[in-house]
């Protein structure tokens, strides 16, 4: 059997090194157009900041796993897929022409999202994209070259990476502004929870615009200057980052590979429409857990766990995908905030008779100079009196709050039963009162 993998990040190389390991007589190819395989694209920004180096971004080189089997081609790009009679077109180095396949696993990740913007180009040598572990090294390298230089910074688009980016733009000492061409930041969480966020973006000095979409980028031989708002404001800048959004990067695949906005339509096994085609990553829906929901969702744990998966299933294990809760995390500086799950208008939305349950969750005894309680809602059903989701904004141990939430939302657990649970409790490392056992005391009654 030859297994052809196109794309060498989380998902690719999961997969690849998991069904060799399965399967040591099957052949493995993974074709990867950059000079890299096997990184992370969540750590990057904290890789700008200096707060991490670059083996954390990188998680191992193309030698790493050709020693475990894998036949990995860096440098080579495919250009088009004959699903039909099974080959691919691959321009690279070593292998150059058509190059034929069993089964094939498509991998390739997403790109940034670049709207129509007048006077953008790739070839702007201070403006940058953030959607791969070689656009974090040129933004490194050109700040380092440049750091005498470098004064301002514009973040267009105020997503995870772009607030995260905008944090490591200002610890490097730049003047940061952060451009939005939405009314607000971080959209699934209530204003009562980000209200802290927008305070600290305040007191870090950001400039924060909300409402301001960008129309056009003013340069001058190759190298631009500022970008000017549909209010006709003029923002001036040294460097920019451009953090809209991200879209698959499936622009070569042919149109008989079903796709939905953009995105490639798998089944819960990875299986696209085309036999002996499947697919992974952050170029495919996912459904939202045990529903017909289309879910977009590109991170890398998510990524890693789908290699895994389809791993196991084309190595005769039976295994069913069913679908994510949106569970994420991120931080603005010591602001940490996690979600997963519906939101109550979702909630609603979706014809529920829900409810939110709201909270202050204590990390340890309130006495502790440094105990900062974190603010928690959690969506409950009240017919059912099951969860459906939460949120949380706070100092610490944020993520692992909302881990136990995603864990009896996907179980189904019934509020009832969290007064079963026997949580941990120390003075110094908890509360008495876990946050389930808050949501118990005021949902059973």
């Amino acid at each position: 059997m030859k297994i052809v993998v196109i794309g060498g990040g989380a998902a690719g190389m999961m997969f690849s090194t998991q069904y060799k390991k399965a399967n040591p007589d099957d052949e493995v190819f993974l074709f990867e157009k950059s000079s890299y395989v096997a990184w992370a694209g969540c750590p990057t920004p904290y890789f700008i900041a200096d707060e991490l180096k670059k083996s954390d971004v990188l998680h191992g080189t193309p030698e790493d796993f050709i020693k475990r089997g894998v036949n990995v081609k860096i440098h080579h790009k495919v250009t088009g897929i004959d699903f039909q009679n099974k080959t691919l077109n691959v321009e690279g180095e070593e292998i150059n022409g058509i190059f034929g396949y069993d089964k094939l696993v498509i991998a390739v990740g997403a790109k940034s999202f670049i709207p129509n913007i007048s006077g953008y180009s790739k070839n702007l040598t201070n403006v940058f994209t953030l959607s791969h572990a070689e656009e974090a090294f040129k933004i490194k390298d050109y700040i380092t070259e440049n750091k005498d230089k470098l004064k301002k910074a514009v973040v267009v688009g105020a997503g995870f990476i772009g607030l995260e980016t905008a944090e490591a733009f200002n610890k490097k000492g730049l003047n940061v502004t952060i451009v939005e061409k939405a009314g607000e930041i971080l959209p699934s969480f209530s204003e009562k929870l980000k209200a802290g966020v927008y305070k600290e973006i305040e007191n870090r000095g950001i400039s924060l615009k909300l409402n301001a979409g960008v129309t056009e980028i003013v340069s001058q031989d190759g190298k631009a200057s500022a970008v000017k708002l549909d209010n006709g404001e003029i923002i001036d800048f040294d460097i920019a980052l451009f953090s809209i959004g991200i879209t698959p990067n499936i622009d070569f695949i042919p149109k008989n590979l079903k796709t939905d906005q953009g995105k490639i339509v798998v089944n819960d096994k990875f299986e696209t429409n085309l036999p002996d085609v499947y697919a992974i990553g952050d170029c495919i829906f996912n459904k939202f857990y045990k529903t017909d929901r289309n879910l977009y969702a590109p991170f890398g744990d998510v990524a890693n766990k789908h290699g895994m998966m389809l791993a196991k299933y084309l190595s005769g294990k039976n295994i069913s995908w069913k679908g994510l809760l949106r569970s994420f995390a991120t931080s603005f500086y010591d602001i940490k905030l996690a979600q997963t799950g519906l939101t109550l208008k979702e909630a609603l939305d979706l014809g529920f008779n829900a409810d939110v349950v709201e909270m202050h969750a204590m990390y340890k005894n309130s006495g502790f100079e440094d105990s900062i309680p974190g603010k928690v809602e959690v969506v409950y059903d009240k017919d059912k009196k099951v969860l459906l989701g939460g949120s949380m904004v706070g100092a610490q141990a944020v993520a692992q709050f909302i881990d136990q939430i995603a864990i009896v939302t996907t179980l189904e657990t019934p509020i009832e039963k969290f007064i079963e649970i026997d949580f941990a409790y120390s003075p110094t490392n908890a509360s008495v009162w876990n946050p389930l056992l808050v949501v118990y005391r005021k949902v059973i009654k």
